[in-house]
């Protein structure tokens, strides 16, 4: 599939060039230069099979690290946009996905993961998550779009937050209807990122919290079937070094 048919690629730049403006990135690029992880398939090395670039914040920043992958499988492709914040604080991470099959296909998710337990600081949860209650409904509302009817992985989902938004097998139309509320999580999350005080609650080991809960999202059994499918295309022993760089802080 050719960068200009890839709709999916498109849709996720537009927010990596969103939060580059933040000004607190510095990407990490292979030898030669280009992206920090370039991916062959297992079964034809000579074969491109994508990308991941990654960025590192700066020490002023509560975020982390940044990811995107670009996975291709044939005429398929997947993106998968990661911001982390520090393991340290309390500055949620946030997950945005797309993938693009023919002829127009596409299946999308989002979620500002939660980083604290809403039972003892729901005051977090109101800062973070209740912004989002307006673009979640509206999304889920409209009964053209799938993400009304789209049921959840509740092994993966119990690891994320409820405004979360999933589709079903959907189209490009219906990523271009749900976009401004997919824009509105992002615009959210950049503000979010600006702001100070994400100290880590008293009591609260975060950096080991933090270490648990990417263990578990990213666990090959709570999603067999996606990282089954990165294994097969990119070999297992690639693709476990890529999933380390999604689990583990780039800053100490």
């Amino acid at each position: 599939m050719s960068d200009r048919s890839a709709f999916s690629l498109e849709f996720i730049e537009r927010h990596l060039s969103h939060l580059q403006g933040l000004g607190v990135w510095q990407e990490t690029l292979s030898p030669d230069n280009g992206p920090y992880l370039p991916l062959t398939r297992s079964d034809t090395p000579d074969q491109s099979a994508g990308y991941l670039r990654l960025w590192v914040a700066n020490d002023h920043s509560p975020l982390d690290r940044m990811l995107h992958l670009r996975l291709l499988a044939g005429a398929a492709e997947t993106q998968l946009l990661f911001v982390f914040g520090r393991d340290c604080l309390s500055m949620p991470h946030l997950h945005l996905q797309v993938v693009q099959f023919p002829p127009d296909g596409c299946v999308y998710n989002v979620d500002i993961l939660p980083r604290v337990d809403p039972v003892y600081f729901p005051e977090w949860f109101e800062r973070v998550l209740n912004p989002l209650r307006r673009h979640y409904r509206q999304a889920t509302s409209d009964s053209q779009n799938s993400c009304a009817q789209a049921p959840a992985n509740p092994a993966l989902a119990v690891y994320m937050s409820p405004w979360g938004l999933a589709s079903g097998r959907t189209n490009h139309a219906e990523l271009n209807r749900v976009a401004p509320h997919i824009d509105a999580y992002m615009e959210h999350y950049i503000q979010l990122a600006g702001e100070a005080d994400w100290a880590a609650p008293p009591g609260i080991d975060l950096r080991d919290r933090d270490a648990r809960h990417m263990e578990r999202f990213f666990d090959d059994e709570l999603d067999p079937r996606a990282w089954n499918g990165v294994y097969r295309i990119i070999g297992e022993a690639r693709g476990k070094v890529l999933k380390s760089l999604f689990q583990k802080p780039q800053k100490i």
